[in-house]
């Protein structure tokens, strides 16, 4: 009976293998200190119905594992693969070597081990009727010392060599080359910045006489900027009179003369202007006109005179003040009364001057003439030009 029972029992099969198979695989069998290799482990692991092998992977990631003197930069994890009785895990590190005494030599891994322990299975399994649960044995922890590996460090210098820098190539034919380069360069760009330099002033001279020419012979008599120049001269000499002699009809006539010319400009009418003949140089000057010089070296007299009366600067006042022209109109206004008070002072008949009244007409001319100067240069008179509307410009320009 106990022999039946016995023969009744299945007998387990049980197959002898080593529990845990590992080995590297290295990108590169040379390296060069600092160059960046792969080094692979594969280990399998035995595993079937009855034994598994539970390996310790905790102690095999790359952000634990050390492999001195190799420097491990980073690393990954490939998913398990299983194959018959086989599970297959993979690890990639990526290692380099730093240190400084490894030229020429063969480095080997240091030891590396690989813990595991082996669970067996004893009894029938749970689906077995009349059976209970199978137990689970733990086995002790064992070690599995992977195979030695080495990797060659490349020596970029010879064994003798004091510097491990490679030293500069260049010889005393390539430093005159790279001189006379310079020079040549060196002589092309000024050449160039001089032409660039020269067409350059070319532009500006052409610019200034496109800009600056003048577009009528009185103009070209004499500009109206140098006429405000020479009115201004004439003002000066007025007032060093006035502050040597005081004020007289012959002073205030003069004055009023200049006054005239820039009521005249200002306004927006055009000033008379006739060159004086060479043999009348010494000719007493015109009434209520200014003799001007101008050029160089030869200059030339240009007998200059204005149009501009109290009543004419009183018209223009009413107009631009209906058009807001507030700061012109002031201008005006002061014009307006210096004009009558140096007239008055020059045909008046009673004999009495108010000098504080004509000396502060006076000033109101210089202020009238600062402006005036400013608005006659290129650029101002180019822009009021381009901004001022049609009716204005034919207006100004009219006589």
């Amino acid at each position: 009976m106990a022999a039946a029972t016995a023969s009744a029992q299945p007998q387990t099969q049980t197959t002898e293998a080593d529990p845990v198979q590992c080995w590297w695989r290295t990108s590169a069998g040379a390296v060069r200190v600092g160059e960046t290799f792969a080094l692979v482990l594969t280990c399998a692991a035995l595993e079937t119905d009855e034994v598994k092998v539970v390996v310790d992977q905790s102690k095999l990631e790359p952000s634990v594992v050390q492999f001195a003197p190799f420097e491990v930069t980073g690393g990954s994890h490939a998913a398990d693969l299983r194959s018959g009785d086989r599970r297959f895990f993979q690890y990639e590190y990526r290692l380099r070597a730093i240190a400084e005494n490894l030229f020429g030599k063969d480095v080997q891994l240091p030891e590396t081990k690989v813990s595991y322990r082996v669970q067996s299975h004893t009894g029938q399994g749970a689906s077995t009727p009349g059976q209970g649960p199978r137990a689970v044995i733990e086995g002790r922890d064992q070690t599995y010392v992977m195979p030695a590996q080495s990797i060659r460090i490349l020596s970029l210098v010879p064994g003798d060599a004091s510097d491990i820098r490679d030293s500069a190539h260049e010889t005393f034919g390539d430093v005159d080359l790279r001189s006379f380069r310079a020079n040549f360069l060196t002589v092309v760009g000024g050449i160039l910045f001089a032409i660039a330099a020269l067409l350059g002033v070319l532009a500006i001279v052409r610019l200034v006489a496109k800009y600056a020419r003048p577009t009528t012979a009185a103009d070209r008599l004499m500009p109206d900027l140098a006429i405000l120049r020479g009115v201004g001269r004439e003002l000066s000499s007025v007032q060093k009179e006035r502050q040597r002699a005081g004020w007289s009809a012959e002073l205030a006539g003069r004055a009023l003369a200049g006054l005239r010319v820039l009521g005249t400009y200002a306004i927006g009418r055009r000033v008379s202007r006739t060159a004086q003949p060479l043999g009348s140089a010494a000719q007493a000057q015109q009434e209520g006109s200014l003799v001007l010089r101008t050029g160089w070296p030869r200059g030339k007299r240009v007998v200059v005179s204005g149009a501009a009366t109290s009543q004419a600067v009183a018209r223009e006042l009413k107009r631009v003040s209906s058009n807001g022209g507030a700061r012109h109109a002031a201008d005006l206004e002061a014009l307006e009364q210096a004009l009558a008070r140096f007239t008055a002072a020059q045909y008046g008949r009673n004999g009495s001057l108010d000098e504080a009244a004509l000396d502060d007409s006076l000033t109101t001319g210089f202020h009238l003439l600062r402006r005036l100067k400013l608005r006659h240069t290129w650029p101002m008179r180019r822009f009021m030009r381009r901004h001022a509307p049609a009716g204005v410009e034919s207006r100004v320009w009219s006589r």
